[in-house]
Parts: structure tokens; sequence; C-alpha cells
């Protein structure tokens, strides 16, 4: 693997003192991945008490409050796709993944988006490497072991035109400031240097890693999990949406379990 920048270091070891920390609500994904549920905001009650606005003032404040009654009308919400209610239930996630996995995922358009940005930062150096499972349909090897040596070495030899280039491009601006070709930077964000990773990150492969921020609803959220679980979806997005669905189900036991006896059904 490429050397790292000041920047991967900073999220290795901060994916490091996360697992640490939430090792409930937390993975380590392929060679850099990460993914982790933050935050969360309402329940099960939340959607019941959304749904009844309109026919009872009944209140409930805790999942352990509610009765048969109560999760019966919560499965037909689900089953019958009485959307709205579940919107009202929210989700934050953050992941580091591959940029060709961000590019599926941001289809799902209903949430916010929050990502890394290479006009501000220096790239993550560090790269998906496929293994294992990501090489094979049906037990063959679609790519040989020589031919992911190959992959890994050109991925390492763009990483390093990256910081060569960037540093030379860096050594040209403070020569010029010297001539007083350009002027002096005065604090913040210089332009120059801005302008110098804009450019280049354009050479940065979509295998690289990005990191993102991800806020959704639960009515989206199941969509996402609907699509991306399934097993004709990309092995690289199933393997975050199985791992955000694992981490979701921890937080939300019953709704899991309604999904599950849904899918059984349909079975």
């Amino acid at each position: 693997m490429a050397r790292q920048n000041d920047s991967t270091r900073e999220i290795a070891q901060e994916i490091s003192t996360r697992c640490e920390h939430n090792p409930q609500g937390t993975f380590r994904i392929g060679t850099f991945g990460f993914i982790e549920l933050e935050d969360t905001w309402g329940d099960e009650t939340t959607i019941l008490n959304t749904a009844r606005v309109s026919t009872s003032n009944k209140r409930l404040h805790s999942p352990s409050e509610m009765s048969e009654k109560d999760l019966s009308l919560l499965y037909h919400l689900f089953s019958e796709q009485h959307g709205t209610p579940f919107e009202t239930v929210l989700f934050r996630y953050r992941f580091i993944a591959p940029i060709f996995v961000l590019r599926q995922w941001v289809k799902h358009r209903i949430s916010t988006w929050n990502e890394f940005s290479m006009r501000y930062r220096k790239p993550i150096s560090a790269f998906y490497i496929p293994s294992g499972n990501a090489l094979l349909v049906d037990g063959f090897p679609v790519l040989s072991e020589k031919q992911v040596h190959r992959y890994t070495a050109l991925l390492e030899e763009l990483q390093d035109f990256y910081e060569e280039e960037y540093d030379q491009a860096c050594q040209n601006i403070e020569e010029a400031r010297k001539k007083g070709v350009i002027p002096e930077n005065e604090g913040g964000r210089d332009p120059y240097r801005a302008r110098a990773r804009e450019l280049l990150r354009g050479a940065v492969p979509v295998a690289a890693y990005s990191d993102v921020y991800w806020t959704v609803n639960l009515r989206s959220l199941l969509n996402f999990f609907s699509l991306r679980t399934k097993e004709t979806a990309q092995y690289e997005i199933r393997e975050y949406a199985l791992a955000a669905y694992t981490l979701f189900g921890r937080k939300f036991p019953i709704i899991r379990e309604m999904i599950e006896k849904a899918e059984e059904r349909k079975q």
C-alpha cells in the first residue's frame, strides 16, 4: 500500500478509536472501510404516535409500553406501505467506502449527504483491494493473483503521482511568492494550493476511499436495505448495506423482526 498522508493517518486512528468506544455500533469493511451508526432520533413509538394523530390522542413513550395491538398496527403500517409515519424516525451513519461504492449509494437521494472534500484536503491515501469472495463468481476467480498485484501497483503509482505533483505544485507556488509573482497568502485557505488540489483530484481513482456522513429517514433507509442487501447488488455495496442493516437491527429489533417476517411470507 502507498504511504499514508496525514489525513489518512488521522482517519485510521479515528476508526480504531470509534471501534473501541462503540463496538456494537461499528464495523470494519474491506481494506480500509468502516461504518458506524452514530445516532438515531425517534423509535417505534414515534411511528405509532405519528400514525395515530388523525384518530386518537393516545401517545406511547417507550417501545416497552407497546401492546399486541400496537405491534399489530406497526406491522400493518409496514406491510401495507403506509410510509409517511416512518419518515419521522432518523438515522445518522458515518461510513468510509470506495468512491465507486459511494456513487451507487448517493443515488438514494432522499437523505442528507456530507462528504470528505478533496478541494480542501489531500485525498485519503488508501485503496480498495479486492480479495476473498470479492474476486469470485460461483467459485470462479475472475481476477488472478497476478492481476490483483498489478491492480494494486497501479493504484500505488497513482497515489505517488498525486503526492509528487502536489509537492511540486506547492514548491512552485512558494518560489513564485518569493519572487513577487503572486501575492503572499494572508491566512486561511490558500487559493493557489487549493486549485492544485482541485486539478490533481482528477487523477484519483474510484477505488480510493472517501468519508461520508449520511442522515436518512427510516422509510428511505428501508428502501436502501431492500435494494442493496439483495444478492443481485454489487458485492462491495452489499457488504456495507448488510453491515448497516445489522447495526439498524441492534437498535430497532422490533422492526427488524417485522422485515424478516415479511420476507418469510414472500417465500
